[in-house]
């Protein structure tokens, strides 16, 4: 039988798919968490086959406890979320999850993504491919560059450097300081990684980089 744990902020949510799994007999729920930290430490316990992994959780991105699981034990993950942007996507399987599910699939498809979990294979909610497939295929002619820019960008070391700088309270004139360049530079840097992310400012930014694992939660100074 395969072993679980359930790593959900939601009340409900999580009530729901353990009361939903129960009813499987391939899959037991051995344990769950509301948060992050406690989930971790659960999983270091009780070291489960999968884990299914919410991205929002109060106390860390979902994506940088995918990360510490994936470099720390031998637990399959499996992201369960709301989130549809393909910007969440990339960078879940970047951090190393193994398969993608909507809350909103159906139990028998998240039993499935578990299963292929564990056995090494990748399943991805297949609202989530068909929306992936029809925005590549938006283009009569697909260039490999096109696609990897649009679908596989993630930020630059130095852009993030300078979020994670601007997490940490400081402006732009600091920021040239500590990265011995120009401010100019410095804000042409953040004005890439706006556009890049279609956001408007540092704490929109802020927020996207902390939801998709590269900002430590802990490192944000709240202004």
């Amino acid at each position: 039988m395969l072993r679980i744990v359930i790593v959900e902020p939601e009340t409900f949510t999580l009530l729901g798919i353990k009361g939903a799994i129960a009813q499987s007999p391939d899959i037991e729920v051995t344990g769950s968490a509301s948060c992050g930290k406690i989930g971790f430490q659960l999983i270091e316990q009780v070291n489960p086959d999968v884990v299914l992994v919410d991205l929002l959780l109060p106390d860390m991105s979902g994506l940088e406890l995918t990360r510490s699981i994936k470099r720390n034990t031998n637990s399959k993950v499996v992201i369960f979320t709301n989130e549809t942007h393909s910007d969440f996507i990339n960078s879940a399987f970047r951090h190393g999850a193994d398969s993608y599910m909507l809350k909103s699939a159906d139990v028998e498809l998240i039993e499935l993504a578990i299963k292929r979990a564990y056995f090494d294979e990748c399943l991805l909610d297949p609202k989530l491919a068909k929306k992936l497939l029809e925005r590549l295929y938006q283009n009569t002619y697909i260039d490999p560059n096109f696609v990897d820019k649009n679908l596989i960008d993630p930020p630059t070391e130095r852009q993030i450097q300078v979020l994670r700088l601007l997490a940490q309270g400081l402006v732009f004139e600091q920021i040239a300081k500590e990265m011995f360049l120009s401010v100019s530079t410095v804000k042409c840097y953040a004005s890439d990684l706006y556009s890049k992310w279609h956001v408007k400012n540092r704490y929109e930014a802020i927020k996207r980089g902390a939801m998709l694992g590269y900002i430590d939660y802990n490192l944000i100074v709240n202004e």
